[in-house]
């Protein structure tokens, strides 16, 4: 395993300048194994509480269970990466085997992610089966993107990925904006123009709202951007970068309000 000056100082002959954070990754507890924990805990603590005559036994057995859990969770993996560093200038992939991957923030055009979610599914005579879907994240890069599954705090990282690459996508969708004279999004779904808005839905209606009839524009989650306008039901898209997109519309919004060209 490469030592942690190795990395260092990979980083600084990329002129990746001071480190902000850490994002290790961690080995998952499957939910097999967490109820099979909790069940031995359960059955063990019971058994030697009959024993003894005190429910003591069953309180320290699930102590325990909780905190094999964590332990287990919180060693790394034996190959692979190790952790993803952020810096001043960009990203470090720390490998098992060394300082893998650096990436630039110029390099980054856009990131996805999916928090975590469950689905309960039916198997019959009143059975049910929970299916847990991990957090994942994909980070868009010039050649093959990085994917990114079992990060600790990965929504964090993703928002610090963000904050660094917004304001250079910004000042890419205003440039375009001034040149082509409208912006698309979602293969034209929707369109940004000087005057306001044009939503062209796959099903449904559309239209054209002028800023005075946008009343709001947010991300409500990473990916996610929900438009509501005066007269119309809510126009929401799947994008990526959507912050960027929030952020673009709205200074628009604010120079249209000002009286700005």
């Amino acid at each position: 395993m490469s030592r942690p000056d190795d990395y260092e100082a990979a980083a600084t002959k990329a002129g990746l300048g001071k480190r902000l954070a850490v994002h290790r990754r961690y080995r998952p507890v499957p939910l097999a194994m967490q109820a099979w924990l909790g069940g031995a805990a359960l059955a063990i603590g019971m058994a030697v509480g009959v024993g003894v005559g005190t429910w003591w036994p069953l309180a320290v057995a699930v102590v325990v269970a909780i905190a094999a859990g964590i332990a287990y969770g919180r060693l790394v993996p034996v190959q692979g990466l190790q952790a993803v560093l952020v810096y001043e200038e960009g990203l470090l992939l720390a490998d098992e085997a060394g300082p893998g991957r650096i990436v630039h923030w110029d390099d980054v055009r856009a990131t996805e992610y999916v928090p975590e979610s469950y689905r309960d599914e039916r198997l019959g005579a009143g059975q049910t089966r929970t299916t847990r879907t991990y957090e994942r994240g994909t980070i868009w890069v010039p050649g093959a993107p990085i994917d990114l599954q079992h990060v600790r705090r990965m929504a964090r990282l993703f928002e610090e990925i963000d904050d660094r690459i917004i304001p250079a996508i910004q000042v890419d969708l205003e440039e375009a904006l001034r040149t082509e004279g409208s912006v698309q999004f979602d293969e034209g779904g929707l369109v940004v123009t000087p005057a306001g808005l044009v939503h062209n839905p796959r099903y449904g209606e559309g239209g054209e709202f002028p800023w005075s009839q946008v009343r709001s524009v947010k991300a409500p989650s990473h990916g996610e951007l929900e438009i509501k306008v005066t007269n119309g039901p809510p126009i929401r898209l799947r994008l990526m970068n959507a912050r960027a997109v929030v952020e673009f519309i709205e200074e628009l919004r604010s120079a249209a309000g000002s009286g700005q060209p």
